[in-house]
């Protein structure tokens, strides 16, 4: 059985990142998916969804009345 050649990867610190050439259009087509819902209406602009299936007295901030 014939050897197998290796070779020494460096330690994770020195190891050197190369930019990925991808994010910055995919942070460009996230930035433009978020401002779309927000124009639609979908999310506020924390980023959290915008309810619409609920009464308006059961929505977050309004004085409930359970009627008990």
């Amino acid at each position: 059985m014939a050897k197998v050649k290796t070779f020494s990867i460096p330690p994770k610190s020195k190891q050197r990142r190369k930019p990925d050439p991808h994010y910055p259009a995919a942070v460009e087509r996230a930035k433009e998916a978020a401002r779309r819902l927000q124009e639609a209406g979908i999310v506020d602009s924390q980023g959290r969804r915008i309810r619409k299936d609920l009464p308006t007295d059961m929505r977050e901030g309004q004085d409930r009345d359970f009627g008990g």
